[in-house]
């Protein structure tokens, strides 16, 4: 499950929210420029 924040209402929605408009476009207020949040997940590496 994908979360995205429009670029204008800075509101956040998952990708079922995202399929009630046609095309790509903010649930809230219509704008077509969103952007995906990335996860806030911690890698850890081992070193050699």
């Amino acid at each position: 499950m994908a979360i995205y924040r429009c670029g204008r209402c800075g509101k956040e929605f998952d990708d079922e929210q995202l399929r009630i408009l046609p095309g790509i476009r903010c649930p809230y207020c219509g704008y077509s420029i969103l952007f995906m949040v990335r996860k806030r997940t911690i890698k850890i590496v081992k070193a050699i």
